[in-house]
């Protein structure tokens, strides 16, 4: 079953409006309607369409807070365009708590554009990108970290080619950071690009967890793209350079079973064999140094303590302060914006 065949939301659009909604898109096994809820903000003026959205994943919930502040911040009145925000994409995995729903054990972000006559995330993904996405000129996707680790605010790049106006989407949002990987099929980044509607995805904080300075990140994202875009009144901060990483570099794992006690915080430059944090033995108490294998930048760091061999604990990913032309891209003149330093550049040349 699929609701969506023929749902255009710009055809109910009343203009200098904020309304809230749903999609009906299948059925739970005690016949509960599973929905897609979304508010919609039509703009007085003209403008592009800009789509919001949170909880692919449906433990990854600051996205969650982030589309509510900005709902509530957005006045129709001030507004050229229109914005779509759709708070949670997975409604099941998001029930259950989890990265995914339990029952189809399906990446939801892999398996886009999605299926009418597939599994319910399946069919939820379709639905999503048939109604939504389709509509949009750009979107926002807000992620967390996996579950129990935590990232820097970084921007993941996952697009072979990308135009000009995908750069540029990438570098109104302000992030100090970008992640660059290889595209991979069913990605809702990946997959709206094909169909010619830019996406930016920015991962922020850890999952299961709210935190004011990470909803702040998301909020001003959020507002900067706007700024660019002209869709609201305001001028974005954009860092002169943001610095560019080669994505999902393998963990340092322990060694050991016991306790990690890092020395270490998201965002420091540690050397090639510089102690990035102790292993503690609960039986002896007994400290075992871990070692960084190589030198560069703290991007990942687990919130969970207790670890055993093969746990992952923290990930650095490299980076050669004697020569920045490898990291850094100089951001291009973009409306309605001005430069600013990046945070994390100050702090990486100390």
């Amino acid at each position: 079953m699929s609701v969506s065949k023929g749902i255009t939301l710009k055809a109910g659009a009343k203009k200098g409006k904020k309304v809230s909604g749903h999609l009906t898109i299948a059925e739970s096994a005690n016949r509960q309607e599973i929905r897609l809820n979304y508010f919609a903000v039509w703009g007085v003026k003209e403008g592009p369409t800009l789509l919001i959205n949170a909880a692919v994943h449906g433990n990854e919930v600051v996205g969650v807070e982030v589309l509510r502040a900005m709902v509530d911040y957005i006045d129709p009145k001030r507004l050229s365009g229109n914005v779509l925000a759709v708070p949670i994409v997975n409604p099941m995995a998001f029930n259950s708590g989890l990265r995914w729903d339990p029952y189809d054990n399906i990446d939801m972000n892999r398996i886009f554009p999605g299926n009418p006559e597939g599994t319910m995330t399946e069919r939820i993904a379709h639905s999503f990108f048939d109604v939504f996405v389709r509509e949009a000129d750009y979107i926002i996707d807000l992620h967390s970290a996996e579950f129990p680790d935590e990232l820097i605010p970084h921007i993941r790049i996952r697009v072979d080619e990308p135009s000009r106006e995908y750069l540029d989407l990438v570098v109104s949002t302000g992030i100090n950071a970008v992640w660059k990987g290889p595209s991979l099929k069913g990605m809702l980044q990946t997959e709206s690009y094909r169909i010619g509607v830019p996406c930016t995805t920015i991962e922020i904080g850890a999952a299961g967890k709210i935190i004011r300075d990470n909803v702040e990140v998301g909020t001003t994202a959020v507002k900067n793209v706007m700024y660019v875009l002209g869709m609201l009144e305001g001028v974005a901060e954009i860092p002169s350079h943001q610095i560019v990483l080669a994505s999902n570099r393998p963990w340092v794992r322990s060694p050991i079973g016991g306790i990690f006690k890092p020395a270490i915080n998201l965002g420091q430059f540690v050397k090639s064999g510089e102690n990035i944090g102790d292993i503690i033995d609960p039986t002896s108490f007994e400290d075992h140094d871990l070692i960084s294998p190589l030198s560069g930048i703290v991007t990942g760091l687990t919130n969970q303590p207790i670890v055993r061999s093969g746990t992952r604990v923290t990930m650095v990913i490299d980076f050669d302060r004697e020569d920045l032309t490898k990291h850094l891209v100089e951001a291009p003149a973009l409306p309605n914006s001005k430069p600013k330093e990046n945070e994390y550049l100050i702090d990486l040349m100390k």
